[in-house]
């Protein structure tokens, strides 16, 4: 299943991918998303994984398999509202996920993406250690890419409502305060959000976005019954059609792996 799905995104012509996994499971461990990794080196320029935290050496392993880098959201930097939103499992330590990029990019990884699932927690407040915690990266880790995500909670099928409910007014101005603060940093927008919105704000402010995304398990393959997904896709539109919208902008659209002309440069370079 996992061979055949990658195949089907190169042929789509992407060059880069983010292999998504839950939390820690017999089914879904170490080294089942090892493996993934090695697969998936061997068609993409870039690999990238979203999965639970991990230790050092568990990191170094994956990147010496060809793994690039992580995303990880801390869903919520206020301590309290973490607490509550998990009260058992191994998801309940706020710090050892907080510390979870400074394990990966230490142990060997060139890209990290942050993000706070919008909705949880005050905004501002989300916004302001969203900056704070990619500052302290940037310091320590320079040669590294950084990309923040702006996920938004939506409410769910079991009867969850977010407290702190993020509309589209507030979502372009937190993304526009970061762009400013933080210029070189990619800014990623998902296909959760909708098409008018991801085309409005493209260029302006986010640098990043996917398209034709599939959130469930074996998604790409057209003759498969899906089940239902991780969130719904909002912008459900093809590769070559959301290309097509964004050059209508005058945008360039950019298929493009991080400059590893940084990974040439010894450690004692100067920022």
């Amino acid at each position: 299943m996992i061979a055949s799905e990658m195949k089907i995104l190169c042929e789509m012509g992407f060059e880069e991918i983010l292999l998504l996994t839950g939390e820690r499971t017999a089914q879904a461990d170490f080294n089942y998303l090892h493996s993934a990794v090695v697969m998936a080196a061997e068609k993409f320029q870039m690999v990238t994984v979203e999965s639970f935290p991990m230790t050092t050496d568990e990191y170094k392993a994956l990147a010496e398999a060809g793994c690039s880098g992580i995303t990880i959201y801390q869903e919520t930097y206020d301590p309290e509202n973490y607490a509550r939103m998990h009260r058992w499992g191994p998801k309940k330590d706020f710090i050892n996920r907080l510390e979870t990029p400074d394990r990966a990019l230490s142990a060997g990884m060139r890209y990290t993406g942050l993000g706070a699932l919008l909705g949880l927690s005050d905004p501002v407040a989300e916004t302001i250690s969203l900056f704070q915690h990619i500052e302290y990266l940037h310091r320590e880790y320079w040669q590294t890419g950084f990309s923040i995500s702006f996920p938004r909670v939506c409410p769910q099928a079991g009867g969850f409502t977010p407290s702190n409910l993020v509309n589209d007014y507030f979502l372009a101005k937190m993304i526009f305060a970061l762009r400013i603060c933080l210029p070189e940093i990619h800014l990623v927008l998902s296909t959760r959000e909708s098409p008018k919105f991801r085309d409005g704000i493209a260029g302006i402010g986010i640098s990043k976005m996917s398209i034709a995304s599939k959130t469930t398990v074996g998604g790409y393959h057209a003759d498969l019954h899906a089940e239902p997904g991780q969130f719904d896709v909002t912008d459900t539109r093809s590769l070559e059609s959301f290309r097509k919208a964004l050059q209508v902008k005058g945008l360039q659209v950019v298929f493009k792996n991080w400059d590893a002309t940084f990974n040439a440069c010894p450690a004692s370079c100067p920022p």
